[in-house]
């Protein structure tokens, strides 16, 4: 099952009908639907094990709470460092009705690790993981919009959440939230989530939540989507290597209002005949290889993988580790393998077979790639991916 069924059932239905366009309800079957990827005794244990702002925060009733409420300095090798946690105090502000909000989780805690990073292969836009742990009764934010889409999976207890129209369709990040509870239209859906359920929310739809009887732990996974702001952005700014369009604006331009806009209309002549020169292909390439150069190399294990690696042979098995990028990029004589966390692989041409039969498999034999390297080039290259974080050794019962 993909990332995206996990959540919604029927990942075709729910793009086709559903996605960046209205929220969406999905009831679980199991209560623990999403229990192997967070639960509540993993935020007892992130709480205690002294994290460090801002990989945390408590809000209560929609508002921040000062963190010198709930964190201390501590020393470490003979050097001080604040803003760690102090979980009696955290948990005192619990207590009291505090919202625990525990973000990026899918840099530190591997399942979501692999889980955010099989959606963002999946959709091909950047997915973050926040954990939220709300007392029975209380409110953690109040009425807002994101400026990302995110899938809220319900882990324990109940939350009551209300949808409202957006009050701005597909707001950028440089457009969040600034109003208040006053400027949201009727809901459009309301649902209380119980453990195992699913909550789509597009972003700039207004909504809000509150605990129920108890204790309520949820996940939000957020999804930050490229849109074509960003991409046009990026072709705009390749004008910079237009020479007349990098002179300055003659002197006192503000004080002559006809000149300036005549420079103006001068300046949006020579943008439409650039971008009619630009080819589309290679905008569209270029975004896709920005998005899998911005991928975090997955590399749980590796120290252990680097050994196996100097062991190789043509009997040695190999898989492509779960989360692992490598985008082909052929470029004449050369083709480079985009690997993710600004990693690339300059190779020869001639081994793109060898790397698309390895993108293709689950899993291989470092031997049956025989009928396109020869033994030396096949060690090469198979020890090569697996340092990089590629591929992994297949250990006898692993």
């Amino acid at each position: 099952m993909t990332g995206l069924a996990r959540c919604v059932g029927d990942a075709a239905g729910f793009l086709d009908q559903y996605w960046s366009s209205r929220p969406f309800y999905a009831p679980g079957a199991d209560p623990g639907a999403f229990a192997d990827l967070f639960s509540l005794a993993d935020v007892d244990q992130f709480v205690t094990s002294s994290p460090r702002l801002p990989t945390f925060r408590l809000v209560r009733d929609g508002a921040p709470l000062d963190p010198a409420r709930y964190t201390r300095t501590a020393t470490v090798g003979s050097q001080p460092v604040a803003g760690l946690a102090d979980a009696a105090r955290i948990f005192e502000e619990v207590r009291a009705g505090a919202t625990i909000v525990l973000q990026g989780l899918q840099r530190s805690h591997p399942p979501l690790t692999r889980f955010c990073r099989a959606l963002e292969l999946e959709l091909s836009h950047s997915v973050q993981a926040n954990g939220y742990v709300t007392p029975a009764g209380a409110r953690g934010l109040g009425v807002h919009y994101d400026t990302h889409d995110v899938f809220v999976l319900q882990l324990a207890g109940t939350k009551a959440w209300s949808v409202h129209a957006p009050v701005l369709v597909d707001p950028l990040p440089s457009q969040p939230w600034k109003g208040d509870a006053a400027d949201a239209g009727p809901v459009l859906l309301s649902v209380e989530l119980q453990a195992g359920d699913c909550l789509y929310v597009p972003r700039g739809f207004l909504h809000s939540a509150r605990a129920q009887e108890a204790m309520s732990a949820h996940l939000t996974i957020g999804v930050v989507t490229t849109t074509w702001h960003d991409v046009l952005r990026d072709v705009v700014a390749g004008m910079a290597g237009e020479p007349e369009l990098r002179r300055s604006l003659p002197a006192g331009w503000t004080g002559d209002p006809v000149a300036l806009a005549g420079g103006v209309d001068e300046a949006l002549g020579r943008l439409r005949a650039w971008l009619a020169g630009v080819d589309a292909a290679e905008v569209a390439a270029v975004a896709a290889r920005r998005f899998f150069a911005g991928r975090a190399p997955v590399l749980s294990g590796q120290l252990r993988q680097q050994a196996l690696a100097e062991r190789l042979d043509d009997a040695t098995v190999l898989r492509r580790r779960e989360g692992a990028v490598c985008h082909l990029v052929a470029g004449g004589s050369r083709l480079t393998a985009v690997l993710g966390g600004g990693r690339e692989l300059d190779m020869p041409a001639a081994l793109a077979p060898a790397l698309r039969r390895i993108n293709g498999a689950q899993e291989l034999r470092l031997g049956d790639l025989g009928d396109l390297l020869d033994e030396p080039s096949r060690l090469v290259l198979g020890r090569r991916l697996v340092v990089e974080g590629v591929l992994e050794v297949v250990e006898p019962g692993g």
